[in-house]
Formats: structure tokens, C-alpha cells, sequence
């Protein structure tokens, strides 16, 4: 096996293993998620089936495009989606991969259409690095994500992209379970962190404690076993 071909493999296994371990952590209500890897050296990447849940994806069910969407690897159905992977890579050079998910309390947050808010210490991971898409054509959602790493799309989901899949995919998860929180004290008074503290914990939970990258640790354990358990979807 060649080394182009080694990493094209490794790459292939990497989305499945984050399919399975975003599965896992609530993010698989449906057909519709995606996850894909930019391929290094070439104006493609690496995505998903359309017609298989994040918990059913094997190497089989991972596409290789280009970004006018043309396949380039593999014969399966792919989400009309890919379009904004392709503009994403296309404008964010640093960016290596892109989550998209429709999980049940991203799915609820994004109906309030509006960000999330600051209600936990994990929450500040997302302070000033987020954004509201104005509707979910493709067309918007490409340049509403300027510089930041999470767009919420009103009334339907929510992107997360990063420089690894690793962070992408702990991002997104967090953002799963801090949607979850933001959901459930929506109806009460809870207050959000003050302003003045978010940057410091942003940098303390992010930057010191590496918590996206001990979240992406745990997913891959997670990942492991339900393919263990599911080999097959």
C-alpha cells in the first residue's frame, strides 16, 4: 500500500470512528449528518453517504469529491450538503475539516434561532466563535462562518469545522451537550457568565486544560466500541 493510499485510509477510518463516536453522544437523530476531511494536496475531501445515519457509517459508506461535487472515489448517494464542505475548504485554507449535525439539542437550539449561550463554563470554548446563518441555503451558510468554527443554522442544525477532525468533532460534541443545558434553562432566570470572565475561562478550558482534545480522546474510545458492537451499522 502506497502512502497516498495508506493515508487515504486512515482518513476514511478516522470519519467513521467520529460517525460512530458522535453517534454515540446524541448526534445521529437521522439521516442528514456529515462529516468530512479535506484531502491533503488536492481540491477534494472526504465525506459521508447521504442515506446512512452517522451510526450506520462503515468505509464503504465514505465518498471521495471534488468541489463541484463530482465523485471521485466510491458509488454512493451524497448529501446535496457537500456544497457547503466545498466552499468552506475553498475560503478557509486552515480549515481540514467540517461536522454537521442535526442532533436533538443542537436541533433544539438552532429552532430558538439564536447562538448559544454563556450558561456554563464549557460554553465560553464558544465565545466569540460563533455564528447565526440567516436562513440554511448553502449559498448562506459558507459566508456566515467568516472566521468563526461554529455556525448555528436556524430551525435545522449546526456546523463545526476545525484545522483536525479531531477538534471539529470534539467542538460539535460539546456543542451537543452545552446546547443541552442552554435548552433546559431556556424558561428560567438562569444568568450567563459576565462578559468579563468568558475570555479567561475560554483560555483556561481550551487552551490549558485541553479539554477539546481530551473530548476528542474519549470519543475514539467511545467510537471504538460501537463499532465493536456494531460492525456493520
Amino acid at each position: 500500500m502506497s502512502t497516498t493510499e495508506s493515508q487515504a485510509r486512515e482518513i476514511v477510518d478516522d470519519i467513521v470512528l467520529a460517525c460512530r463516536a458522535l453517534t454515540v453522544r446524541g448526534c445521529d437523530t437521522g439521516i442528514g449528518g456529515h462529516v468530512s476531511v479535506r484531502v491533503p494536496g488536492e481540491d477534494a475531501f472526504w465525506i459521508n453517504a447521504f442515506d446512512r445515519t452517522l451510526g450506520e457509517i462503515t468505509p464503504d459508506d465514505v465518498m471521495k469529491l471534488d468541489y463541484e461535487g463530482n465523485l471521485l472515489e466510491g458509488n454512493r448517494e451524497v448529501s446535496l450538503g457537500f456544497e457547503f464542505h466545498a466552499g468552506v475548504y475553498q475560503n478557509r485554507t486552515e480549515v481540514n475539516a467540517i461536522v454537521h449535525s442535526h442532533g436533538r439539542w443542537i436541533t433544539a437550539l438552532a429552532s430558538l434561532a439564536r447562538p448559544l449561550k454563556m450558561r456554563h463554563n464549557l460554553c465560553c470554548i464558544f465565545h466569540d466563535d460563533q455564528v447565526l446563518s440567516p436562513d440554511d441555503r448553502f449559498e448562506s451558510i459558507g459566508p456566515a462562518i467568516e472566521t468563526n468554527h461554529t455556525v448555528i443554522i436556524p430551525w435545522h442544525g449546526a456546523i463545526c469545522v476545525g484545522a483536525t477532525l479531531a477538534r471539529a468533532a470534539a467542538l460539535h460534541a460539546t456543542l451537543e451537550d452545552q446546547a443541552q443545558l442552554d435548552v433546559l434553562l431556556e424558561p428560567t432566570d438562569a444568568p450567563e457568565i459576565p462578559e468579563h470572565l468568558r475570555l479567561g475561562l475560554k483560555k483556561l478550558v481550551d487552551d490549558q486544560a485541553g479539554y477539546l482534545e481530551q473530548t476528542w480522546t474519549l470519543m475514539r474510545r467511545q467510537g471504538q466500541r460501537h463499532l465493536q458492537a456494531h460492525p456493520n451499522g
